[in-house]
């Protein structure tokens, strides 16, 4: 049943009483209004405040995406580590203000795909590898993510630090950290806005990344510029790759058949939808580029956008892929708060 069909009035009064009682009456008027408008079933509804923070919330200011490799070979370790792991979610709780339409600081925590399946017994598909015409696109380790929005860098690091410190020595290695901020007015470095297309409500959002048990599924990958390279290349050009103007981000037309537009849709041209958190890292003289950070409620339209950007098919390939080098990628399970808790 629909809750489209009532005026907020009837849902509120048809909400369950324990519900009631569970939410405040801001979130309540707020489930209930999200529904009109995003189209959520009863039970997509009253999951709300089971998904984690870094989900469907807004980019913040700053990110970090850390990535670990737990150790293996001594159960009881593992053990201490996903139970300190469990506590990720509440670790921020005291600086969130509920009241603030973009927390201070959000934090969530994941697991690689076929590492969850391990340790849920729950079968899941695996990241793998592809290669095109314009690079490749290598299978990253690490067995477990945690992502971080901030509105400062600090708030950033002192998050990562708490996580960091939790865990118990010799339990894991850290396969990367890094630090992520907005550009500009939410560009990359290449200059094109990023996540044009992303649903702009949060419970359209919600209704795109999360699942029925209130997870999501969790793309990483890692993007290096070639600015030096793109300073070389028309603006025309660098839009035709793009298949977007670079000053408004409008769609050309007609919009070329190997642009980034096209092949992240699928072979009969209907959007793919995910929700985009991607940031740009890195420094001017050093290494620089895009954490392509995505949420998606299965694994579908990942592979999709990935087979069609390495030609799979139809041999053509997504020109984007000559602005950039991939280094790194993988599928991460980000579970439910209480999907967590059973670990």
């Amino acid at each position: 049943m629909r809750l489209a069909r009532f005026g907020i009035p009837t849902i509120l009064k048809r909400l369950p009483f324990t519900q009631l009682y569970k939410f405040k009456p801001n979130v309540v008027k707020s489930v209930a209004l999200g529904t009109l408008f995003a189209g959520l079933t009863w039970k997509q509804a009253l999951r709300l405040d089971e998904f984690q923070s870094t989900v469907v919330s807004d980019v913040n200011e700053f990110c970090c995406v850390l990535v670990l490799e737990l150790t293996e070979g001594d159960a009881n370790l593992q053990h201490e580590a996903l139970n300190a792991l469990k506590e990720v979610p509440k670790l921020v709780q005291k600086k969130s203000n509920e009241d603030d339409e973009l927390d201070p600081v959000t934090v969530g925590v994941g697991f690689q795909t076929k590492f969850w399946e391990k340790l849920t017994r729950t079968p899941q598909s695996d990241y793998d590898a592809r290669a095109g015409a314009y690079g490749s696109m290598p299978y990253g380790k690490g067995n477990v993510i945690v992502h971080v929005k901030a509105q400062n860098r600090s708030l950033a690091f002192e998050t990562i630090q708490k996580v960091v410190r939790s865990l118990p020595k010799g339990s894991y290695r850290v396969v990367s950290e890094r630090y992520g901020y907005k550009y500009q007015d939410g560009r990359d470095m290449s200059g094109f806005l990023d996540g044009t297309m992303n649903p702009s409500l949060k419970q359209q959002r919600q209704k795109v990344a999360v699942n029925e048990r209130g997870g999501s599924y969790m793309i990483h990958q890692i993007w290096h510029h070639k600015l030096d390279w793109l300073e070389k290349v028309t603006e025309e050009d660098q839009e035709k790759m793009v298949g977007r103007k670079k000053s408004n981000s409008f769609e050309l037309r007609p919009l070329p058949i190997d642009s980034h537009v096209t092949r992240t849709r699928s072979e009969d041209n209907k959007r793919l939808l995910i929700v985009r958190q991607s940031q740009p890292f890195g420094t001017v003289t050093g290494d620089h580029g895009l954490l392509f950070i995505a949420y998606a409620k299965d694994l579908n339209n990942f592979n999709t956008m990935l087979d069609r950007m390495t030609g799979k098919g139809d041999g053509i390939n997504d020109q984007i892929m000559k602005m950039s080098i991939n280094s790194y990628g993988n599928y991460f399970y980000v579970p439910s708060v209480q999907e967590l808790q059973r670990l």
